[in-house]
């Protein structure tokens, strides 16, 4: 299909380019926390949105159920400040290692639980077996008392048979020993379960690849784990499950924080199944905390060792929030046994039902896609879980503070502003799917893996990012018409099928045509 370039237009530039987003502010990284947060950033020329993110989902999740927050001052609704979030970059924009400098702090307290849980091992081990030959002693004086009351045909118990029996009830058997436990990497719900047994406060479930974990919960054999985890969300249920072989284990308080990274590319393609799907039961919703930063621009080279104040700070403050007793530092003590609770002070209360409002007759009643709003709707229990965490950690660093302070609540709202652009950013790569279908289509043309002349069931056989299904291809296909990539003739198929859409390239087309500006 030989063309002749005159007959061409100059195909127009496909450009794609990302929603902006909101920059985190110094000011808005809790104090106690900047200059660490800051220090790590610089010195890795990445993100600050990386550390600071990770840090507040970490620090919620050291927290987890140990205390709540009443968002309102009359009404009973109690939020658990249970957070669930991800950062998305591109390979090499170091999320993993940026990531991994706060969850060492994590690491820490499970080496500093797991050397206490091995010396009360020890200890209660040593115990047990005392006390298991006091009773074997106690149970061989009973058996010979015993035979003395047959041989004397007596049926009534003597005194020296009622005191074996007194001794032996008497016995109590030790604590068994708990290892406190703060994350895990990968385990199964029927493992949760006993871990949150003995960790009512909650674990972080963190991965590296968040994408991944999600994607499994698809797989055959593993449909409970996506409703277990939906259900340990709000932290504030329960579970009680019976099993043959395993017992009945009962988690008090279901709380489970979820933590990772992703890559763009991977993000969109499961994006793009969750919009198209029919069953969208708003789990990636739930990710509140869910971050996609710009890149550094003006890249440095920064060689200087690290502000080990700043950092020895934050993690005392993560050490204490581990230790700390909510009830002792002012949390109310609920009336019916639930999780206390810390409430608003009286100018702060204002604030959070001014936002709230905002929030309820604006936000919610917009015109943004339904799954964007979706997204929006469970910051209702985002912004007093933040305004609440901040607030503890400036306990945990030593400032006193009768209740949930403005700072605190202003400080909450602004990152409501910051995370929703990010939610703006992230959900747009998947509802504008049409013109980034087409985005990827004139790339693979500039690459030169298509042929002039291609069809779509062509294209669809590649199993390309966004270019699996007949209808995104078709659509992609026409939109590249329209500016000049292609035109669309019709082939003969073979004898007896129905003639097909061909699709020709335009000649002018030439490499560099496609401009991106952070596309995955």
């Amino acid at each position: 299909m030989t063309q002749d370039n005159s007959n061409w237009p100059d195909p127009e530039p496909i450009k794609h380019s990302l929603l902006p987003v909101l920059p985190l502010l110094p000011t808005n990284i809790p104090e106690p926390f900047r200059d660490w947060v800051i220090d790590i950033a610089e010195r890795m020329q990445c993100p600050v949105d990386f550390i600071a993110v990770a840090a507040i989902v970490a620090a919620a999740a050291i927290i987890g159920a140990g205390c709540a927050v009443k968002p309102k001052q009359k009404d009973d609704w109690l939020v658990v400040p249970n957070l669930w979030g991800g950062v998305v970059g591109r390979p090499g924009m170091l999320k993993t290692p940026a990531i991994s400098e706060v969850m060492r702090f994590i690491n820490v307290l499970e080496a500093e639980a797991k050397q206490a849980f091995d010396e009360s091992a020890a200890s209660y081990y040593a115990e047990s077996e005392f006390l298991k030959a006091e009773k074997e002693a106690i149970k061989s004086e009973m058996l010979k008392a015993q035979k003395q009351l047959l041989k004397k045909k007596v049926h009534q118990e003597s005194y020296d048979a009622l005191d074996l029996k007194n001794k032996l009830a008497q016995i109590q058997e030790p604590s068994k020993p708990i290892w406190k436990r703060y994350k895990t990497n990968d385990a199964t719900i029927e493992k949760l379960s006993e871990l949150l047994a003995d960790n009512p406060r909650g674990l972080l479930l963190y991965r590296d690849e968040l994408i991944g974990l999600l994607a499994s919960w698809e797989q055959d054999g593993r449909e409970g784990d996506r409703s277990f985890f939906l259900e340990a969300w709000n932290g504030d249920g329960s579970l009680t499950s019976d099993r043959i072989g395993r017992g009945t284990v009962h988690t008090k308080n279901l709380c489970i924080s979820l933590f990772g990274s992703t890559q763009p590319a991977k993000l969109l393609r499961y994006l793009h199944q969750a919009i198209r799907g029919a069953d969208n039961d708003g789990l990636l919703q739930r990710f509140q905390l869910f971050v996609y930063p710009d890149e550094k621009s003006d890249w440095r080279l920064v060689d200087r060792v690290p502000d080990v104040k700043a950092k020895q700070r934050a993690f005392d403050i993560f050490k204490t929030l581990s230790e700390m007793d909510f009830i002792q530092h002012g949390a109310t003590k609920h009336e019916e046994g639930r999780i206390p609770y810390f409430s608003f002070e009286e100018h702060a209360q204002e604030i959070f039902y001014c936002w709230l409002t905002d929030l309820e007759k604006d936000k919610l009643r917009g015109d943004d896609h339904p799954i964007l709003i979706e997204h929006l709707s469970k910051y209702r229990s985002l912004a007093p879980s933040l305004a609440l965490i901040f607030y503890l950690i400036d306990l945990a660093d030593g400032k006193k503070a009768d209740a949930i302070s403005i700072d605190h609540t202003v400080t909450a709202i602004a990152w409501c502003g910051y995370l929703e652009s990010h939610a703006e950013r992230i959900y747009g790569m998947a509802t504008d799917m049409t013109h980034q279908a087409a985005a990827v289509l004139a790339r693979k043309i500039e690459q030169g893996k298509l042929k002039s002349g291609f069809s779509v069931r062509e294209v669809c056989k590649k199993d390309w990012s966004l270019l699996s299904s007949n209808e995104l291809v078709r659509s992609a296909c026409d939109e590249l018409i329209e500016t000049g990539w292609l035109r669309q003739e019709v082939k003969q198929a073979s004898v007896g099928r129905p003639k097909q859409a061909a699709f020709v390239v335009n000649p002018k087309i030439k490499i560099q045509t496609v401009e991106t500006e952070n596309f995955p």
